[in-house]
């Protein structure tokens, strides 16, 4: 079988999956031809006609359509699980984990997860939007870092609930439009105390899970909180949700403002990670993500449009351009002119 390509038995099949070869009775009839995207309706059809094994296409590739589809199917049902958090102050795991196996597993897998993200509309409450945001760049990132089985699920699980303590917060303290008062900050800020003692009785949730929870807001310098911890005393999962919760914070479309142009993002990360979020953890993040750039149209600070043709240096972000009349530019050398935007309508996604 390709190297693309995972034979799956029916009940691991999941909405969304491409299937590789066409699906043929014992007589010959072909029941779904390549290419077919799965729904739940034909996963039961599968099911029913007593078919063991699908091929599916691996990595998962989607057209933006669909994406959008699974994607606000996941948020609808991430939305249902957090009211109901919201109304029983208890975490339904049950739920969470059904939701990860099922839609939020799928998400992170699929080529070009990342920018699709940032592409996104906003047409759904923040809290929910972004903790399905920071779940599948949890699993993203730890997928980067070499993470598997459990481990991952239970990543995923830390992205997912790190901010399941804001459902002691009214929403109008977390919706409000203006700056907070000292009061009001105050009170946002206890919410990864109030998570992890909502978390701390249930036996069945790892404690690393829980740790990521109430350390997520903490930085290697000592300045985060609620403990003011530093280095080794953080956990592994909180840094990387850290980052993930950093990252969409920036890149989303919030009530007091617009989200930040990618380039701003990256350049914002690496300031961080001098002191504040875990360098090993940032590299390896901006090395995958700045794949996506090459290619992409961006303005210039000089108001010249340019295509990306080559990365420099990761951590310095000054990539070789070429102008729109044919010249090429090296950033690098041209130190009076910057990256200003990366250009939306033609933002590529080659990043897998």
């Amino acid at each position: 079988m390709p190297l693309n390509q995972c034979l799956l038995r029916v009940e691991e099949l999941r909405y969304g999956m491409i299937v590789a070869q066409p699906v043929v009775a014992a007589s010959g009839k072909v029941l779904l031809k390549q290419g077919a995207f799965l729904t739940e309706r034909l996963i039961r059809k599968i099911a029913h006609w007593q078919v063991e094994y699908v091929s599916i296409v691996l990595p998962y590739h989607v057209c933006s359509a669909q994406f959008t589809r699974m994607y606000k199917d996941t948020l609808h049902s991430i939305a249902a699980t957090f009211e109901k958090v919201r109304t029983f102050k208890e975490v339904p795991l049950a739920d969470c984990r059904e939701l990860i196996d099922n839609y939020v597993e799928l998400l992170v897998n699929i080529v070009g997860v990342v920018d699709r993200l940032y592409k996104v509309k906003a047409h759904s409450e923040y809290t929910f939007r972004h903790s399905l945001n920071v779940a599948i760049l949890s699993g993203v990132l730890g997928k980067w870092l070499g993470f598997k089985g459990s481990d991952m699920k239970d990543i995923i699980l830390a992205g997912l609930l790190h901010d399941i303590g804001k459902a002691f917060i009214p929403r109008g303290i977390l919706n409000k439009p203006d700056r907070l008062t000292p009061e009001e900050m105050a009170l946002v800020r206890k919410h990864p105390v109030y998570g992890y003692h909502m978390l701390a009785e249930n036996g069945e949730i790892p404690e690393p899970v829980k740790l990521a929870v109430l350390q997520h807001h903490e930085r290697e310098d000592g300045s985060g909180y609620p403990s003011a911890l530093r280095d080794e005393k953080i956990h592994g999962y909180a840094k990387i949700v850290a980052l993930a919760d950093v990252y969409d914070a920036m890149s989303s479309e919030r009530v007091y403002r617009a989200k930040m142009p990618p380039f701003v993002v990256v350049d914002t990360i690496l300031d961080e990670m001098q002191e504040k979020l875990n360098t090993q953890i940032c590299i390896t993040f901006l090395a995958n993500i700045s794949r996506f750039f090459v290619g992409s149209s961006v303005l210039l600070s000089n108001g010249s449009k340019a295509t990306i043709v080559k990365l420099n240096d990761v951590l310095r972000m000054r990539p070789v351009v070429q102008l729109e009349n044919g010249e090429v530019l090296n950033l690098a050398d041209e130190r009076k002119i910057e990256v200003v935007s990366v250009l939306d309508e033609i933002f590529t996604a080659a990043m897998s």
